[in-house]
């Protein structure tokens, strides 16, 4: 799996269970769409928790054109806490994105040890700030934590844990989250 951003992919390179959080939600939907559409080749399973919204379908496909991916994304959802741990399980191996596995906030340790127990790379994206919620086994079990952040003109990624880094600030312009660089002066017009 990858991010699309050759710094931060260089990073996790070697970890098998990377979170990335967010308090802001829609910045984190999109970071997450562009992950699962670069992602998709030849495919990715993506679980989805949670009763509304997660996973916009139309975005993830926009991004797959943006980037030049063909693939398929396959989705189950999870409803309820208890939902979370046999839907891990059932995606078995290989690739994982998990969207939000902690916002029942409660059941931890089972969600937790279900992720622990798969084989195969997991991305987990959480919509709260978790160095102050959710699940500290959780912290502790990822290989690296990141922090996604909106800056004025950009996206601020910041490692909190990572085995092989010390804390490490990535920045890039906004329109490079969506497969857009700029040239010469279009960023002040």
């Amino acid at each position: 799996m990858l991010t699309g951003f050759a710094e931060l992919d260089d990073l996790i390179a070697e970890d098998e269970w990377v979170e990335f959080y967010s308090e802001d939600s829609d910045l984190l939907e999109e970071f997450y769409s562009r992950v699962i559409a670069l992602s998709s080749n030849p495919f990715i399973k993506v679980l989805v928790v949670s009763e509304r919204g997660g996973l916009d379908p139309w975005k993830v496909r926009t991004f797959q054109r943006a980037f030049g991916v063909e693939g398929r994304v396959l989705v189950r959802r999870a409803f309820k806490a208890e939902d979370v741990p046999p839907s891990v399980i059932a995606m078995g191996e290989g690739d994982l994105v998990v969207i939000n596995p902690y916002g029942f906030f409660r059941l931890y340790s089972h969600i937790v040890g279900s992720m622990r127990a798969r084989r195969g790379r997991t991305f987990v994206f959480s919509p709260f700030d978790r160095e102050r919620r959710g699940s500290v086994f959780g912290l502790h079990s990822a290989h690296s934590v990141i922090e996604v952040r909106r800056t004025y003109r950009g996206v601020r990624f910041r490692v909190v844990k990572s085995p092989s880094h010390a804390e490490v600030e990535l920045v890039y312009p906004i329109q490079s989250l969506f497969g857009r660089s700029s040239v010469g002066l279009e960023a002040w017009l």
